[in-house]
Formats: structure tokens, C-alpha cells, sequence
């Protein structure tokens, strides 16, 4: 069997990258497997040297700070961490290249070995967290020990932050991860970082951040998730704390938001609605609204919210007959240029006129309808806007046949059989249902169609 010389492989790698256009990682692969297959020995070659020149910086940080945590010494650890950081922070290639190269069994050394060293365990922690951002495979049952080890501890706020962030980069499209530091009664500790007495803003916002992560359901490996169980959890140990945090913190906008985001993350049962509409969570809301009346936002945040307590009937009723409706609208018409708002807004107008002929008529009353078509003319290309819309538009029309004359007038018909002819099988279904609870002639699907066979009910 023939050899390869460093430099005919060094220059295949080159070639694959200039005239193919491929990536590193990809140009190796290729012509280690092409060497293979003409029964070529690799053996005496270093094959991933083009990755080695360059990710040269990393591999320095990781050999030094491995040096480091080897000879107990980490005067020089901060600022290794430090560049590292930097490196880790340019691209997911090079946070993958450095988890291949151990880092994540460096850092780890390092926060075991250095507590009692503020400025290293807290740039530690930083850097952690920076080589798990969209790599969170990495976590293993010994970084979830000492997640909670040190959440358990004594630390003060900043290096609490970073380690709740870091936490949260573990959950972020890994459902097996949430899983795992859920089963540790990690909300129990959360829980005991919102009651304190001296607990500050940007402590609640990252321990709700890290709420939040544990009701995603965004791993695509998972067909289902306990997300659902996570916030019913949550919700039963926490909506009052979190309500009590809205009036505590109602003049600081960096963290009303997300309070309300998170109860809206939170409110998956009828009950959870009710409970949080008794406890001023609705009042809250309209205040912001109306307090905070250009923050977009805040605004968007507030929008979330009142469509997550929408679920509950009795709610859905009082959010509109308490003068919700004129803000929804008034919001979307004011912020028209906010693509996240028009879609919260347009959104929370569907939940709320669901099966409510009298919520809808709120809606005619508040001119809701001329500025649902005047999001869908402004947004054309937006399926999720225009879809949005469409649910609208036919929830508010299908009890209220003689209000629904007001969208014809508006215009309706022409834009959403335009929406209809641009987006096509996206929004058919959508597009569709609208046009006919308006009155107007559509071409909908039989979707199935029996073949004729007679049954017969006699008895053998």
C-alpha cells in the first residue's frame, strides 16, 4: 500500500476548498475518503492540519490553560479565558473544533479547581457558556452536578448570571438537556432566587430566561417533549411569585417584559389563566400598555400575554370588556411598522374573538377591521402576518355576518385572493376559510370523497 506525503495531501485539501468551493471540514472528509478508496496508507500524515493552522489561537488557549490546570496555577488563566472567548464567539465551526479538542474538559477542570478564585471561576463560567451557544451536545451528568452545586452555593449576583445563562444555553434545542436539569429540582432553587428579599433586576431576568428555556420545544431530534409538563409544574409552584414581580418591578421595563413573557410561557391551563387575571396580572397589562405606549417591546411582551390568558373563556371576556380591544388595535395601528407586532396583535384579536360574537363586536366598534386589511396590504409578503389575519377575519366574521360586510368594504376580498395567489398552498386552508365565513365564493377541497359502495346492517 502506497503512502501519501503531508504535502500532496496538504495540497488535495487546498484544491477542494479553491475549486469546489468546500469548507475545511468538508475538504478533508473528501480526500481522506478518496484516499481510501484507492487503497492509500494516511497513516504518516497529520490530516487535519489545515484545521490546526487554522484554529491555532484555540489550540494554544486550550494547551496553556491544560498546562494550567495540570500544574494547579492560573495566574495566567483570565486572560487565556479571556482570548479563548473571543475565539469561541466568531463562529459555531470554531466552538465544534474546540469541543473536539477537549475544551469542554478544560473549562470544566478549571471550575472545579479555581472557587475560590473570583475573576477565574467567573470567566470560566463565561466561556463555558460561549462554547456551548448552539453546541449544547457537550453537557454530561458531571457539568448538570456542578450546575446545580454551584447554584446551591453562595455567590454573588454576576457569577450567578453566568451561571444561569450558561444553564440556559444547555436547554436551547436540546430536549434530552432540559430534561435531565429539570429531574435535579432545579426550580426549586430557581424558586428561592425570586422570593429573596434583595433579589435585583438582572436576577430575574436570567432566572426567568432559564424558566422559558424548559417549556421550548424546539429539538427537532424529539418528536415529543415535556414541555408541556414543565410549565404545569411551574406554573403551580410559581405564578404567584411571578405576578408579585410585576407590581415590585412595575417601573422597571428591563424586566416587566419578561415577567410577562414567562407568564405567557407558563399559562398552558385554563386554571393558570384565571389564577393569574386574579392576581392583577390583566389590570398589569393594560397598564403597560398603556404607560409604555412606544415601546415596542414591551408592547409585543404585554400582546403575548393577553393571548396566552385568552385561553381561559371567562378571561378572554374580561380582557375585552375591560378595555383591552382599543389597546390591541390602537397598538398594531401605531406600531404598523413592526412586523413582530402586527403579528402578536393580529394573533391576540383571533384568540380573542374565537367563538365570541360579542368580543368581535367590540372589535367592529374599535375599527379593527380597516386596520387587519391594512396589515395584510402592508405586509404581502409575510405569511405569518397574512395568516394571522386571515384567522382574524374569519373568527370575527362567522357570528357577525351583517359586521362582516365592513372588511368587504375595507377591501378584504381582493387582498386575500391575492395572498392566495402569491403564497399559494401556504395560506390555502387560511385564505380560504376566511373568504367563505365572509360570504365570497372560494373553491375549497373535498378532502375525501366516499367511492359509492352500499353498506348493508344485516346480520349474517
Amino acid at each position: 500500500m502506497s503512502k501519501v506525503t503531508q504535502e500532496a495531501y496538504d495540497e488535495e485539501v487546498r484544491e477542494l476548498m479553491e475549486d469546489l468551493g468546500m469548507t475545511e471540514e468538508e475538504a478533508i472528509q473528501d480526500a481522506i475518503k478518496g484516499y481510501e478508496m484507492k487503497g492509500m496508507d494516511l497513516s504518516n500524515i497529520v490530516t487535519d492540519l489545515v484545521l490546526e493552522k487554522k484554529y491555532e489561537k484555540i489550540l494554544t488557549c486550550l494547551e496553556r490553560l491544560s498546562r494550567a490546570v495540570n500544574d494547579k496555577s492560573y495566574e495566567c488563566a483570565p486572560e487565556m479565558l479571556q482570548e479563548l472567548r473571543t475565539e469561541l464567539d466568531k463562529d459555531i465551526k470554531d466552538r465544534v473544533f474546540a469541543g473536539k479538542r477537549k475544551c469542554y474538559n478544560i473549562l470544566m477542570d478549571i471550575l472545579k479547581g479555581c472557587r475560590k478564585n473570583h475573576a477565574t471561576f467567573k470567566s470560566a463560567l463565561e466561556t463555558i457558556t460561549s462554547l456551548m451557544t448552539g453546541h449544547p451536545d457537550l453537557l454530561d451528568d458531571d457539568g448538570i452536578a456542578l450546575q446545580i452545586e454551584i447554584l446551591e452555593g453562595h455567590y454573588d449576583t454576576a457569577t450567578l448570571q453566568c451561571l444561569l445563562r450558561w444553564i440556559r444555553e444547555c436547554c436551547i434545542k436540546h430536549e434530552l438537556n432540559r430534561q435531565r436539569i429539570f429531574e435535579t429540582n432545579i426550580f426549586e432553587k430557581l424558586k428561592k432566587i425570586l422570593v429573596r428579599a434583595d433579589v435585583d433586576a438582572y436576577e430575574v431576568k436570567d432566572a426567568c430566561s432559564v424558566i422559558r428555556a424548559f417549556v421550548l420545544d424546539d429539538d427537532i431530534r424529539h418528536e415529543y417533549g415535556k414541555a408541556h409538563e414543565h410549565a404545569t409544574i411551574m406554573a403551580k409552584g410559581a405564578l404567584d411569585i411571578l405576578t408579585g414581580l410585576l407590581k415590585r418591578f412595575m417601573k422597571d421595563a428591563r424586566v416587566v417584559g419578561d415577567l410577562m413573557i414567562t407568564l405567557a410561557a407558563l399559562v398552558v391551563r385554563n386554571e393558570f389563566c384565571q389564577e393569574v387575571e386574579e392576581a392583577g396580572g390583566l389590570k398589569f397589562v393594560q397598564d403597560i400598555m398603556t404607560d409604555y405606549p412606544d415601546s415596542e417591546k414591551l408592547n409585543w411582551q404585554a400582546l403575548k400575554l393577553l393571548k396566552a390568558l385568552a385561553g381561559n373563556d371567562t378571561v378572554k371576556s374580561h380582557i375585552v370588556t375591560s378595555g383591552c380591544a382599543p389597546l390591541i388595535v390602537s397598538a398594531i395601528s401605531r406600531m404598523k411598522k413592526s412586523e413582530n407586532i402586527v403579528a402578536a396583535g393580529l394573533s391576540c384579536i383571533s384568540a380573542l374573538t374565537l367563538r365570541s360574537s360579542s368580543n368581535a363586536g367590540v372589535f367592529y366598534d374599535c375599527g379593527a377591521a380597516q386596520v387587519i386589511v391594512d396589515a395584510m396590504k402592508a405586509y404581502p409578503n409575510s405569511v405569518n402576518v397574512l395568516k394571522q389575519a386571515s384567522w382574524a377575519v374569519r373568527n370575527m366574521s362567522v357570528r357577525n355576518k351583517s359586521e362582516s360586510k365592513e372588511f368587504l368594504a375595507c377591501g378584504v376580498e381582493e387582498v386575500l385572493r391575492n395572498a392566495l395567489r402569491l403564497h399559494g398552498s401556504k395560506l390555502d386552508d387560511n385564505v380560504k376559510a376566511a373568504l367563505r365565513d365572509l360570504g365570497l365564493k372560494v373553491d375549497l377541497k373535498e378532502r375525501w370523497m366516499g367511492k359509492g359502495v352500499s353498506l348493508s346492517n344485516e346480520r349474517s
